[in-house]
């Protein structure tokens, strides 16, 4: 519980300052509420409309200057408006995420299954899946965001787009459909900016997955054939025909990626060109190899983040020691990632701001709550608001934000259909808290004041950086009443330096 002193008088300085925005008077027809006056401070409730918001203007109409008596609440901020709510104390669920404010929709979403994979492609964002509409117009199974609205690429496919990648200025899809806009294209297409076209006869088998090596482009799925060449699970495209890489796998492939100049591939296969691999193997160029003893269980995502390889699977070890669904290669070894994952598995990873983003079926992650995606910054993981109510499948980074696809249909408690964008600044909060209105050289002054009351009582404007908010340090960055009473406090009162940032 915050001081009651200090509420009161941030309770008077907030009424004086509110009133000078000249707010439209209620009518005196509209009865006050009767105010019991009691030693330990008014009870809160006799303020709270039924849905749990705090009734300003009946404290206005009132003249109410004294204490507020919080005893049995919990304060906190309904994620989609700003608004305070208040709950009994320990009925606090995703209001408790105040990195919710990050997470918005990208126009009105898929409607369909879901959007399995992303990736960026001359200039637009790219959804691929299994859906039929983008943004309220027809798209089969994928489609373009122009930075504003949805598009298709042309008449689409006829059944779903698991990967994306760029290549030789082209767009290519892979997935388990048979025609790309009217033309036949078995399992994978190109899209030149303008149609789509066929890279030779196609597989006869899913592709899963798509990576550029060396110039070439290697697909890996669950195919025997390309171009009806016997290709076990995968393949190269030079330009003009797909080629083998060796024997290939003895299971799918589902992930490729790059790292230290070797093509990496994970996926169900426990043998790659003829040796052991344990769902992950590496290729120099012209012959496969193990990474260590590998997993035990599938590699579903692959990326590279500071120097390290990070898997992403359904697995329990890696190297033969504990890892829980992630684990990082270092040249040489596995290592955990703290306590991993748990659920069912991780299957899609990417790097956003420096750090490690993960997104799959899982509900905790290094043992913290995180729903479905989750950052790890080199030491632990941590959750991305209140994350999302179903499956990460894909992610990607566009237009300096973090998109995330799958099957959810909210992302940080707000209407997301199938994809959702996170944009929370790096590092935006220095050395100590307070600077709300993000002034340069991180001067706290009246404005950081004002920037506060705005968001909190009057336009529920969030300021860029939700850290530099949580003035008093609660834990789990709740923004309420103890940030704008330390910020008095500091300004007017004992000047006792903020919370340092986190």
């Amino acid at each position: 519980m915050k001081s009651s002193t200090v509420l009161s008088i941030s309770f008077a300085v907030i009424l004086a300052i509110m009133a000078s925005t000249a707010v439209a008077e209620v009518p005196t027809a509209v009865a006050p509420p009767t105010v019991p006056e009691k030693a330990e401070g008014t009870p809160v409730d006799v303020f709270l409309s039924s849905d749990g918001r705090f009734d300003l203007e009946a404290a206005r109409r009132v003249g109410f200057q004294g204490s507020l008596n919080l005893e049995g609440f919990d304060v906190h901020l309904d994620p989609q408006t700003g608004e305070p709510l208040l709950s009994p104390a320990g009925v606090n669920s995703v209001a408790s995420h105040p990195d919710d404010v990050y997470w918005s929709a990208l126009g009105s979403g898929m409607t369909g299954g879901s959007v399995w994979s992303l990736t960026v492609y001359n200039g637009d964002l790219i959804a691929g899946g299994y859906f039929t509409t983008a943004g309220g117009v027809a798209a089969n199974n994928i489609a373009r965001l122009d930075g504003s609205t949805w598009q298709p690429l042309g008449s689409g496919m006829n059944h779903y787009v698991m990967s994306l990648t760029v290549y030789n200025g082209d767009l290519i899809a892979g997935g388990n459909f048979t025609t790309a806009g009217t033309v036949a294209a078995n399992k994978i297409a190109r899209w030149d900016g303008s149609t789509w076209q066929p890279l030779g006869s196609g597989m006869n088998g899913p592709v899963y997955s798509l990576r550029v090596y060396n110039g070439d482009l290697v697909a890996g799925g669950y195919f025997t054939t390309a171009d009806g060449v016997a290709a076990n699970r995968i393949v190269r495209w030079d330009g003009s025909t797909w080629q083998p890489l060796g024997s290939g796998m003895d299971g799918s492939v589902r992930s490729l990626t790059v790292y230290n100049g070797e093509l990496i591939a994970g996926g169900f296969f426990t043998t790659a060109g003829g040796v052991a691999a344990s769902y992950i193997a590496r290729w120099d160029g012209e012959t496969w190899d193990s990474l260590g003893s590998g997993t035990n269980g599938w590699v579903e995502a692959l990326t590279v983040c500071n120097d390290d390889l990070i898997a992403g699977g359904k697995f329990t070890t890696a190297g033969g020691v504990a890892a829980n669904n992630i684990a990082r290669w270092d040249g040489s070894t596995w290592q955990p990632l703290g306590s991993g994952m748990n659920g069912y598995y991780v299957h899609s990873l990417t790097v956003y701001n420096g750090e490690l983003i993960a997104g799959g079926w899982f509900t905790t992650a290094g043992g913290v709550a995180a729903n479905y995606i989750a950052r790890w910054d080199g030491s632990t993981w941590q959750p991305l608001g209140s994350g999302m109510n179903n499956w990460v499948y894909s992610l990607t980074v566009y237009n300096g934000e973090l998109i995330a696809g799958g099957l959810f249909t909210t992302a940080g408690g707000k209407a997301a259909y199938r994809v959702a964008r996170w944009n929370k600044p790096a590092d935006c909060c220095i050395g100590i808290t307070g600077n709300v209105d993000g002034d340069p050289g991180e001067i706290i002054d009246i404005g950081d004041l004002m920037a506060l009351i705005d968001y909190m009582f009057i336009t529920y404007t969030p300021p860029d950086c939700m850290e530099e908010a949580n003035i008093y340090g609660d834990p789990g960055g709740i923004i309420d009443i103890g940030d704008l009473t330390a910020l008095i406090d500091y300004l007017f009162i004992t000047y006792t330096e903020p919370a340092p940032c986190p």
